[in-house]
Parts: C-alpha cells; structure tokens; sequence
C-alpha cells in the first residue's frame, strides 16, 4: 500500500512538472502610422521651423508600447534623426504626434522628405493589419 501511494504521488508530480506554464504572449506589434508637414506653403526656406505631424494608432487586442522615430532626408543626401519617443496605446487607441523642426541652414535646395518609423516593444518594424511595414513619409521643397 506504501509504495502505491508513493508511486501515485510521483506519478502526480511528474505531471504537474511536466505542464507547460503560462507564458506572456509575445507582442504582436500591429499599428498604423501617418504623417504630414505643416507650414502653410509647399515651399520653404532653409532655418525654417516646420510642423511635423500625424497619427498612430494600435490595431493590435492588447496594450502596446512603441517607439516612433521621425527622421529626415534631402534631395543631396543630408540624412538626419529628427526626433524618437515612446508610445503606450490601449486596443485599438489613436493619438496624435507632433514635433516641431527647424529645417537646418545648411540644408540643400530642392526636395526634402520627412519619414517616420514604428518599432514595437521588441524593437522590431511593426506591421499592419495587411502585413506591410509601419512607416510614411512626406515631401516638401526647399528652396
């Protein structure tokens, strides 16, 4: 009858053992991103502060932190970060974003175009619902 017991009470802990615990689900990084330059005109001139601006929304079902990179790129290569936050949005939460720049002096005549990024939690290039990437960009000119 001891060893019985003993053998059902082993036999009891190797399963308990054995059951797959719970584990967080990973992040599943879904959102949607837009953006635009607010300045009133389609052209500006170098040393102007220019509005950059727009939306982000979590399309995913659970609470996701972001990391929205805004950054820049002139028609002779002149490459620059503009701006980097963090974003925690519920299921299905918009905000809006907004940063306000100076175009710097030295920047060259021609197009130049403002980009934003969104890297979920895992710091990885989050999605949206159809699969693409999460980035936009815009363009103005410079004159």
């Amino acid at each position: 009858m001891k060893t019985r017991v003993f053998v059902v009470s082993a036999l009891a802990l190797a399963v308990i053992c054995a059951t797959p615990r719970a584990v967080a689900a990973p992040s599943s990084g879904c959102a949607s991103v837009t953006i635009s330059i607010v300045t009133g005109t389609e052209t500006v001139a170098p040393g102007t502060t220019i509005g950059i601006a727009g939306r982000i929304t979590n399309c995913s079902s659970q609470r996701e932190r972001y990391t929205l990179g805004v950054s820049s790129m002139s028609s002779c290569g002149q490459r620059e970060s503009i701006a980097t936050s963090r974003i925690a949005l519920r299921p299905g939460e918009t905000t809006i974003w907004t940063v306000s720049y100076p175009v710097p002096a030295n920047t060259c005549a021609g197009s130049w175009e403002a980009s934003v990024n969104v890297n979920d939690g895992s710091g990885s290039q989050a999605r949206e619902l159809s699969g693409s990437t999460t980035s936009a960009s815009t363009i103005i000119t410079i004159q």
